[in-house]
């Protein structure tokens, strides 16, 4: 049931972007949504940590399924704001919204784990392959509801999903185990919070996994705001560019299936460098300018994406004390979306150069990220 609550909730997620700005478009207000949009994602990255030290000072699953109800009954708030055309109280809603949405992310991924190692990994797979099979999945969802029920429908399937993930959550698990500082370790808050900080940052494989993905996003943040031009430049449509999100998710899935069989997540920093490698090396096949290639830059940029998060994950659950392990993922989550933001942000003036000078400077992105990573090392032992 937890991993189902969380494939339901990661596509009520996805959507949910889209169905804003769908929402805003029927009623005739395309820039209230944008801005909606733009803020659900700032106070996402605002509201990670702090959302992390709650949900990891609880010793029961209560937390996560009350933060997984308010990010749903914030967007219905959203909605109705924008159904009554009060633009400044949907973007005041946005923000207290925008506050629990790492929970879909960081919050979910923090329980889907177990004290066996074997079934760890699996879990670690299905997580990384719920965000693939979300992304393929959500813009025809949609897509469909818009056609066939008018502008509301997506924002309502949204909500639906959300919900039925929210009731999924009673079922997460939460792993608990003694803290050697428990009776001396400081009970505010903040003082999680700043241990929380430190373990990222002194910690060398969460320090090094961390840094990768944030440049890893960085480069992919402003790599999917190009695919629209790559699709008009070697389609002659920008709506083309879902075609090759759809192929490269595609391709995700099944290389995580194969991940999974061949039980590579045992040398997860080995995972990370190389995937992170791969996806730089479509992105730069992307750069060639043609319609064939662009096909195989989707192909293998998918090929790597699915494994690169499954090896960030297996690390954060093998480096993470599990006192502070919802915090480091919220956390992740957080950097992960401002990074990706401030990408998305660099694509305009990079556009200006030219479409291979952007995706030249994404693939090098991720030649860094790659890099970095290879400083996350991988525990001894283990089948290589």
């Amino acid at each position: 049931m937890a991993p189902l609550g969380a494939l339901l909730a990661r596509t009520g997620d996805e959507m949910a972007g889209t169905a804003i700005l769908l929402f805003a478009y029927g009623d005739s207000y395309p820039d209230e949504g944008a801005a909606v949009f733009g803020l659900l994602a700032v106070a996402a990255a605002v509201g990670g940590p702090l959302l992390g030290v709650w949900l990891d000072r609880a010793r029961s699953n209560g937390p996560l399924a009350l933060s997984l109800a308010s990010f749903t009954v914030g967007l219905a708030a959203v909605g109705g704001a924008l159904y009554h055309r009060q633009g400044g109280l949907a973007m005041v809603f946005a923000v207290m919204a925008g506050l629990f949405g790492p929970t879909v992310a960081g919050g979910w991924s923090a329980s889907l784990t177990d004290p066996d190692a074997a079934r760890a990994q699996r879990l670690a797979v299905f997580d990384a392959s719920s965000y693939s099979l979300a992304g393929l999945v959500s813009p025809a969802l949609a897509g469909a509801a818009y056609a066939i029920a008018g502008s509301n429908a997506p924002l309502v399937l949204t909500l639906l999903l959300l919900g039925a993930g929210t009731a999924c959550a009673p079922f997460a698990r939460v792993l608990r185990q003694a803290d050697p500082n428990e009776e001396t370790r400081p009970p505010h808050p903040l003082a999680d919070l700043r241990r929380g900080i430190t373990a990222i940052t002194h910690q060398p494989r969460l320090r090094a996994a961390t840094g990768s993905s944030c440049v890893a996003c960085f480069g992919f943040g402003l790599f999917a705001v190009l695919v629209p031009a790559i699709g008009q430049e070697q389609f002659g449509s920008p709506a083309a560019g879902a075609i090759l999100l759809a192929v490269l998710a595609a391709a995700a899935l099944a290389s995580n299936a194969l991940l999974d069989r061949r039980g590579a997540l045992q040398r997860p920093g080995r995972v990370l460098t190389w995937a992170t490698v791969l996806v730089g090396l479509g992105i730069a096949i992307a750069a060639a300018g043609h319609p064939v290639t662009a096909i195989l830059a989707a192909v293998v940029i998918g090929a790597g994406d699915g494994p690169q998060l499954a090896g960030l994950i297996q690390i954060r659950h093998q480096e993470a004390s599990t006192h502070l392990r919802t915090q480091v993922f919220t956390t992740g989550a957080s950097l992960k979306i401002t990074a990706s933001g401030v990408g998305a942000l660099a694509a305009a003036p990079l556009m200006h150069t030219g479409l291979t000078v952007a995706l030249l400077t994404a693939a090098a992105a991720h030649l860094i990220a790659a890099y970095i990573a290879s400083n996350a090392g991988d525990h001894s032992g283990g089948d290589a």
